[in-house]
């Protein structure tokens, strides 16, 4: 039986099949992810932070290595895997003992600031002639993992902006989702997922069909319109 299309649903899945679409296409396969230097750049969350801030294109939460890490860095701090995915192995230290035996743990955690707030997920897609689609919503409940099972859906909200101007800089085609964290009036650039998020049902929901788009960018044909969204809040059990 023909195969068309692979869609992968997962960190992993993207690692392992953006390097290979080539040779996938090939074989008359497409694979609907990013192109591999963009994937890369998106799992990659220290890469990520500083071509944004060099950009000054979101706010982005200052980020460093063990190495690179101030001496005089205010505690707590925010650990993650640089390539981390689904809130994995991600830390938060209150002083210098803890963070001496976090970074024995692994040598590929990245620190920041701890920040609390309202996590916003936005969905996103752009096509290969630019067309762009972008639907935000807040977080309200959510799982261990980071799954939203209940959120708010944010029409017209000024992270739409934000994360249009991402995927132009990078250049990206596909569909994927952006994360990002409110502390007062500012909303922290998180990261980039390279793929839908879990919670893309609810932009389904809210009237965007992101699966749909994901293969008409993937096919080289422009992306439906959006609609006007209206504000409501949507609870999904899992």
């Amino acid at each position: 039986q023909r195969v068309d299309c692979i869609v992968p649903l997962t960190d992993v899945e993207v690692d392992a099949l953006a390097p290979r679409k080539a040779r996938f296409a090939e074989a008359g396969v497409t694979v609907c992810c990013p192109d591999e230097a963009v994937a890369a750049l998106c799992r990659d969350k220290l890469r990520m932070a500083d071509a944004l801030s060099a950009a000054a294109i979101a706010e982005v939460i200052p980020t460093y290595t063990a190495a690179t890490l101030p001496k005089d860095a205010p505690f707590p701090l925010m650990l993650k895997p640089q390539r981390g995915r689904s809130s994995q192995a991600q830390l938060v230290v209150h002083s210098a003992d803890e963070l001496t035996w976090a970074l024995s743990l692994r040598a590929d955690y990245i620190l920041q600031p701890f920040i609390a707030g309202d996590i916003y997920t936005v969905d996103c897609a752009r096509d290969a002639r630019g067309g762009m689609a972008t639907l935000t919503r807040r977080e309200l409940l959510r799982t261990v993992n980071g799954l939203g099972t209940t959120v708010e859906i944010c029409p017209a909200h000024p992270l739409d902006a934000v994360c249009k101007a991402i995927m132009a800089h990078v250049g990206l085609v596909g569909a994927v989702n952006m994360e990002f964290i409110q502390s007062g009036d500012a909303y922290s650039f998180l990261e980039v997922n390279p793929r839908f998020s879990g919670g893309v049902g609810f932009s389904a929901l809210a009237g965007y069909d992101f699966a749909l788009a994901m293969l008409r960018c993937h096919a080289g044909q422009s992306i439906p319109v959006p609609p006007a969204f209206t504000p409501m809040t949507i609870a999904q059990r899992y």
